[in-house]
């Protein structure tokens, strides 16, 4: 497959072959302040299409209003494409209420309602806080990452990660795709 997802930045295209390949999971990661939210929504708004969606889903470390008010002062943010290519929704909720099985339980429930393109899960490293155990959070990501891949849509999983995390994590055995900032 030779599809790609566009950046919306030449340059960071170029360096990327034309994008992301479509339909994988990528791990945008970085220091905090690094540019990984910004550089998700980019992804997003130049991908998005009315057809097949974005869902931006925030958790419990990334302030949903926060990610909004900040995105609003972007040149790539389109106010128009919300709610038509571009949806935001607040997972904090869920996973305080229902822990990591009730994230999969909505994402599936959304990827059924919108049929995205792309889904973009910030902060997807907080949600290891809410697993039991290790065991528990590999469960969880064999049980998302097989409902992300039955599905074609380009994934992005946001976090801040250390060099020994990038080398013991889980999700990195699973990602098809790391930018690190």
């Amino acid at each position: 497959m030779d599809e790609r997802l566009t950046s919306g930045d030449e340059g960071l295209d170029l360096i990327l072959g034309g994008g992301l390949p479509v339909s994988g999971i990528n791990l945008i990661i970085g220091l905090p302040g690094s540019g990984k939210t910004i550089l998700s929504q980019q992804f997003v708004f130049a991908g998005a299409t009315e057809e097949r969606p974005a869902i931006y889903l925030s958790t419990v470390s990334e302030p949903f209003e926060k990610i909004l008010r900040y995105a609003q002062t972007l040149s790539f943010f389109d106010r128009g494409a919300i709610g038509r290519r571009v949806y935001y929704e607040d997972l904090g909720g869920t996973v305080g209420d229902g822990g990591l099985a009730a994230i999969v339980e909505r994402i599936d429930a959304l990827i059924k309602e919108r049929r995205p393109g792309i889904i973009a899960i910030d902060s997807f490293k907080a949600l290891a806080a809410f697993a039991d155990d290790a065991r528990a959070f590999r469960g969880f990501l064999h049980e998302l990452a097989a409902l992300l891949t039955a599905f074609p849509a380009t994934c992005f999983w946001i976090g801040e990660y250390s060099e020994e995390e990038m080398r013991t994590a889980p999700e990195f055995a699973v990602a098809d795709g790391i930018i690190s900032l």
